[in-house]
């Protein structure tokens, strides 16, 4: 959320995803890793608890996620940033794309807590 529209003030588009790729480098193990504690910690919850409606929505946005991450992400990147017949892309659509998708991925995320929180608590 804070570095798209730092990207996005970058005026050369090959500095922009050169500057994308270096932040999602130095993120992607721990996000990784991350994502795999998480899914484990979720699978123990169904153990527990069983599948109720709050952690049903928790593993579905932790499924959608882990997805992203470890498959769907390198073809979601090569179909944003290739053009038809070896033009340039657009970056500032492709960072705004970008961006748009990772509010929406945050609002998933969000309801997911959320979900918890009442599955917890009610």
């Amino acid at each position: 959320m804070i570095t798209f529209p730092m990207i996005q003030r970058v005026d050369k588009s090959l500095e922009q995803v050169m500057m994308f790729q270096g932040v999602e480098h130095r993120f992607s193990k721990i996000a990784k890793v991350m994502v795999i504690l998480a899914g484990l910690s979720g699978f123990y919850l169904i153990y527990e608890k069983g599948l109720s409606f709050g952690v049903w929505i928790m593993m579905s946005v932790w499924a959608f996620y882990a997805s992203l991450l470890f498959g769907l992400e390198k073809l979601i990147f090569k179909k944003l940033f290739s053009a038809p017949s070896g033009e340039q892309p657009d970056t500032k659509k492709v960072f705004n794309i970008l961006q748009v998708f990772h509010w929406f991925v945050l609002a998933l995320s969000f309801l997911a807590v959320a979900a918890g929180i009442y599955a917890g608590h009610y």
